[in-house]
């Protein structure tokens, strides 16, 4: 509240049934002091008097540096160790692949619908490493290592779970698919490989040498 003044008005009062007009011809100031502190707060504090405004007081604003000086920005980090609601983190390792193909279990069944999203997924996220029928042959292979065929006899042996293993924590040059694939995508491309392992030929071993240069992705 700003200080007001008020000039030349008729102020009316009633005192005993008796109604009487007052002029007020000099200027009446009302000094409202308490209202005019005006404290700094934030990095661009008001530069008037008046009260502070709610969202201008001491405490952690958004890429702001902190006012407590244990962090170089107000930006809240997640605890260490926190999991978002409603998500299960992958118990596994990079290199526990056998572990996990013995405990994990394809929750989806085998039918036209998944197939048919196991498909889609495959050929906009696989197929420029895998190539069109899992052979290792696709357009990325120009620049980057070849992977292993999928239709060899050793992928065709792994449980269903350790090929979902191989996308959720990467092997080799190929990273993990984990933040762009969720559970279902991926074990929706399970049934997608294992229906051209039942179409294609077997393909052939893989020697040690080429596997080797491939980056261990066999």
């Amino acid at each position: 509240m700003h200080n007001a003044f008020i000039t030349a008005r008729t102020l009316r009062i009633r005192v005993g049934g008796l109604s009487a007009a007052l002029l007020v011809t000099a200027p009446l100031v009302l000094s409202t002091t308490a209202c005019d502190l005006g404290l700094p707060a934030g990095r661009a504090p008001h530069v008037e008097g008046n009260f502070l405004d709610m969202a201008d007081q001491p405490k952690l604003k958004p890429q702001r540096s902190d006012i407590f000086g244990s962090r170089a920005t107000g930006m809240m980090e997640a605890p260490v160790g926190s999991v978002a609601i409603d998500e299960t983190p992958y118990p596994f390792t990079q290199a526990q692949a056998t572990e996990a193909g013995l405990a994990l279990i394809n929750p989806l069944p085998h039918s036209p619908e998944v197939l048919a999203h196991g498909k889609f997924v495959f050929e906009n996220v696989c197929i420029t490493c895998h190539g069109p029928r899992g052979a290792g042959n696709g357009t990325l292979t120009l620049l980057f290592p070849k992977p292993p065929s999928l239709m060899t006899q050793r992928v065709r042996d792994w449980p269903d779970g350790e090929i979902f293993h191989r996308p959720m924590r990467g092997q080799g040059s190929m990273p993990s698919h984990a933040r762009q694939l969720d559970t279902r995508d991926i074990w929706s491309v399970v049934h997608y490989i294992r229906q051209m392992q039942s179409e294609e030929p077997v393909a052939p071993a893989v020697a040690p040498a080429a596997a080797a240069t491939a980056g261990g992705r066999s």
